[in-house]
């Protein structure tokens, strides 16, 4: 490592852009595909349905925070399934990491029980052609993990006559699979968590820019879906900006930390030539330098400073949410309603 005392777990302004360009694509396509939904339905279903399934779809994406609402106040149910979030992106990422020492201990019983190895190459071979197509893509994407293929491709072809034994003889997929798997893993908890919560806030987004649209074209026609649409679009907009000033950036520094372990790790497996070895002594020696990096990046004083504030910071928002939110929310839609009554008189 270049940087030392977990420097290199610093996030930076990269890092924090990535993760608002994955939520916003996450947000921009659940509302665009929300509302082509709506209008099918619209077109080909009765009108109460189509209301109650809106409605339905807008408040399956709440429903985590009113079952929470159940057993605690609700201002501590967000501040909960929020610190949740927060500690999933970021810790949870170097977590799933120590995934790795499961696989090394299956390598070891592969070798030693035939029968379960066998049945277990079955399995492996019935995804590996499914991982292989994301892999393939993946590798369009970005240039570490076509250099990985090139690399080990190199490997394969050099040692092709060789008749040694491998680790991976037990498996149903190649080395090469492993470290494109090595090098995905710890990209999934910051992505899936950003691309799971934009479309959270897509959906709602959907369900007022559609019934907006739809109320005020029933109810002056064309004219009306400009009002209907800025009336509740403006509602969208207020009912979530006093606190999401707060907590969507909170969400964006958490994913941006497990986001930038997961490249330190990944550019390590990349660079560092993490499982090339044939033998499990290699396999766990590799696997043991990934704890290690993990270790350090769960340890650091870094994570856990940035962590302690963005807690605090949740709490003070799931305050304002529940407090400050419904009285911002009320004059805001007076100042709305006054304004259209003024321009649309």
């Amino acid at each position: 490592m270049s940087k030392t005392s977990g420097d290199q777990f610093h996030i930076g302004i990269i890092e924090f852009l990535w993760s608002v360009k994955l939520f916003a694509a996450s947000v921009t396509i659940a509302c665009i595909f929300s509302i082509a939904v709506y209008v099918i339905m619209t077109i080909f279903a009765e009108p109460q349905p189509v209301s109650t399934a809106i409605a339905a779809t807008a408040s399956a994406a709440m429903a985590k925070v009113e079952v929470g609402a159940r057993y605690i106040s609700p201002m501590w149910s967000i501040f909960v399934f929020n610190t949740i979030a927060i500690f999933t992106a970021s810790f949870g990422t170097g977590l799933l990491s120590y995934i790795h020492n499961v696989f090394s201990g299956e390598f070891s019983f592969r070798s030693k029980h035939p029968i379960y190895a066998a049945v277990s190459i079955k399995m492996d071979e019935m995804f590996t052609i499914f991982y292989r197509h994301i892999r393939h893509f993946a590798s369009t994407l970005d240039s570490d993990l076509s250099k990985i293929e090139t690399i080990i491709i190199t490997e394969k072809n050099t040692h092709l006559d060789e008749n040694t034994s491998s680790v991976w003889d037990f498996c149903g997929y190649t080395r090469e699979d492993y470290r494109m798997f090595a090098y995905f893993l710890s990209y999934i908890v910051p992505v899936l968590m950003l691309i799971i919560n934009g479309i959270i806030l897509g959906i709602m987004l959907a369900f007022f820019v559609f019934n907006g649209a739809m109320s005020g074209y029933e109810s002056m026609g064309m004219h009306g879906m400009v009002i209907g649409l800025f009336y509740t679009i403006s509602y969208f907009v207020f009912s979530i900006l006093p606190h999401g000033i707060i907590e969507l950036p909170i969400l964006f520094l958490a994913a941006s930390l497990g986001y930038r372990f997961a490249h330190v790790q990944s550019e390590a497996i990349a660079k560092e030539n993490f499982f090339m070895g044939d033998d499990i002594e290699s396999i766990n020696r590799d696997v043991s330098r990934i704890n290690s990096m993990t270790s350090e990046y769960l340890k650091s004083r870094y994570l856990w400073t940035v962590f302690g504030i963005a807690v605090i910071l949740l709490l003070i928002a799931a305050y304002i949410e529940i407090y400050v939110t419904p009285v911002v929310l009320e004059y805001a839609m007076g100042a709305v309603e006054q304004l259209l009554n003024v321009g649309f008189a």
